[in-house]
């Protein structure tokens, strides 16, 4: 009897479930489940700087919550972008990688920086400009080895950040 009542809730979630599917491949799924997230996080970066901002420059100060919010979208975008090359979709690294290559940048980073900034976003539009995998794949190392150099330059170890 158990067996016959597992069954049925078995069969009536997986009907749920399919009402409710999409057919979608695998690259339109890592773009869709994250593009709503990275727009709230967008809007919230920029909603935060635009209120701790300086009235002169209306530029972010390091080290605020608002300069973070700023580097970890950076970090969604470049997961999201490796994500793609790694499911084989180089249309779906072009986006996320468009985004870093030329997205309006209010955060004020200090000159010492900047070359790590140019870099990264060399490398995001050498992404976006790939003629296929595995150039994109050699692009998105520069990025992320720019990114891990300005990591470096600013003190901070993201080994001791990594989850345990």
């Amino acid at each position: 009897m158990k067996f016959y009542l597992l069954l049925i809730i078995g069969l009536i979630l997986g009907l749920a479930a399919c009402a409710e599917k999409k057919e979608v491949t695998t690259a339109q799924g890592i773009d869709a489940a994250t593009t709503a997230a990275e727009t709230t996080a967008a809007e919230t970066a920029a909603a935060e700087t635009a209120e701790a901002g300086t009235p002169e420059t209306g530029k972010e100060e390091m080290g605020t919550a608002a300069f973070i919010s700023h580097m970890h979208h950076h970090a969604s975008q470049l997961d999201r972008l490796n994500a793609a090359l790694e499911a084989g979709s180089l249309a779906a690294a072009q986006r996320p990688a468009y985004w870093l290559s030329g997205h309006d940048d209010t955060i004020l980073v200090p000159d010492e920086w900047k070359v790590y900034v140019a870099g990264m976003r060399s490398g995001a539009s050498a992404v976006s400009d790939a003629p296929d995998l595995a150039a994109a794949r050699a692009a998105a190392k520069r990025i992320t080895d720019n990114c891990q150099g300005c990591h470096t330059a600013a003190g901070i170890d993201l080994v001791t950040l990594q989850p345990e």
